[in-house]
């Protein structure tokens, strides 16, 4: 691609100051904790929190694996190593009984569950046994409407035969964490699998799951376009009916940031990366898959990747068992305990295990509903923004994305915008512009 077509339209100055450090993969937390504190939790709220959800029928699902065996130097998720037996028992009861409070006060089995995401950490760590009966819990009392997508993240690593065969009864949807193909780039970021069990990993899931999905990452320490494209060629070969693609997000925890600091140029820089994203998409195109969510490619086999879509585009309420997570909707936001005992404690006492909350005001709601539809790869419609929040928002949001219509990232028709697909690349920084304004 040539270098200056890249940023037609884009002022010169564009990407002064933005690399690996100042990116961000948005999310509502960003939104939600913009020029704002926290107020926190007391158990006084609690009838409040189970207010929120009276007005909703379709709901998304997240059970949480806070263990790795494996820190990896860019990831920002890490909550812990694996643990003894009784510490994990201990931690997932905590978590069913969450969800049997939320069923006490929401009849959350009476709801729409529209998909079911096991994540992590690494949920596959646990003993076979533990992740059977964690399986069969939520899919059993959750999982019965028709179209519930049920997924599980795992690692090359951690997928033996036995939990193989597990997940494929309860499974509809794995996510592998492969991040790279290449044993050097894998080293550098401090993976313990290779390349060549990733790829005989998928020769066995992929015929035997309606979808495998194969996150990868560009934006990597010495990694350069061809590397990373033979990394999407491999994914391509093994024919995963799903693919990710994500830019390297530098936070302060992981150890990376200080091989930034230390040698920024060993790192892709924006327009490399974008170079990255678009040879991306133009290989898996013509391979036959689709851009369903930005970032996320399908094969025709797969219709959607609902756990997404319900979260972002039809702002489902997600709601998350274990410590350290966000639980949402389009008009709330708060976090669970970070700390393990805090999270068990309060479960054990028949306490909600909320740490703090966040008040989602009108402009916050109007941002998080343009972040979700730019994100699922649809429309902002400016009837939705009236209709929802008036037409001075909808005046001060234009006001927001004018320069980007001017540049013609955004085309502005009489009811919508929606990203120009040559510059799907920067909708993360210009959501972050949007979240900046935010006070």
């Amino acid at each position: 691609m040539n270098k200056n077509a890249k940023v037609q339209g884009l002022p010169g100055n564009y990407f002064e100051g933005k690399n690996g450090l100042t990116y961000r993969f948005t999310i509502l937390k960003d939104i939600a904790v913009a020029g704002a504190n926290p107020v926190p939790y007391d158990d006084s709220f609690q009838d409040s929190i189970y207010g929120l959800y009276g007005k909703y029928k379709d709901f998304a699902l997240y059970v949480h694996f806070p263990w790795c065996i494996e820190h990896c130097s860019y990831c920002h998720y890490y909550r812990g190593p694996i643990l003894k037996r009784e510490e994990l028992e201990r931690m997932l009861a905590a978590e069913r009984k969450h969800a049997q409070m939320m069923d006490e006060n929401i009849d959350l089995r009476s709801k729409v569950i529209r998909s079911i995401y096991f994540g992590g950490g690494t949920p596959t760590v646990i003993p076979t046994d533990l992740l059977e009966e964690a399986l069969e819990y939520y899919v059993s009392r959750y999982g019965g409407h028709e179209e519930c997508e049920v997924c599980v993240e795992v690692s090359p690593i951690t997928l033996k035969p036995q939990k193989i065969d597990i997940l494929e009864r309860y499974v509809d949807r794995l996510s592998i964490g492969v991040q790279s193909f290449d044993d050097r780039i894998l080293k550098n970021v401090e993976r313990k699998h290779t390349g060549a069990r990733a790829l005989e990993l998928l020769q066995e899931v992929v015929p035997r799951f309606p979808s495998v999905n194969v996150d990868l990452i560009y934006g990597l320490y010495e990694q350069d376009l061809e590397t990373w494209l033979k990394s999407v060629e491999e994914a391509v070969k093994a024919r995963a009916q799903s693919l990710t693609i994500y830019r390297l997000d530098i936070r302060e925890m992981p150890r990376i940031i200080k091989l930034f600091q230390e040698q920024p140029e060993k790192f892709p820089d924006e327009q490399l990366c974008w170079q990255m994203y678009t040879e991306a998409k133009k290989m898996l195109e013509a391979n036959g898959y689709r851009e369903n969510l930005i970032g996320w490619f399908l094969l025709p086999s797969v219709k959607d990747t609902t756990v997404y879509r319900e979260r972002w585009e039809k702002q489902s309420p997600c709601i998350a068992f274990g410590p350290a997570l966000h639980n949402y909707a389009a008009d709330h936001f708060y976090e669970t305990f970070p700390g393990h005992d805090e999270y068990i404690q309060a479960l054990e006492a028949g306490k909600l295990p909320i740490k703090h909350m966040y008040t989602m005001t009108p402009e916050k709601q109007l941002i998080w509903y343009v972040q979700a539809q730019l994100k699922s790869n649809s429309p902002v419609y400016k009837t939705v923004i009236i209709n929802r929040f008036g037409p001075n928002l909808l005046n001060w949001f234009m006001e927001l994305a004018r320069n980007y219509i001017t540049w013609g990232v955004l085309h502005d028709s009489e009811d919508k915008l929606e990203i120009a697909e040559e510059y799907h690349y920067i909708l993360e920084w210009v959501l972050l512009d949007f979240i900046h304004s935010l006070k």
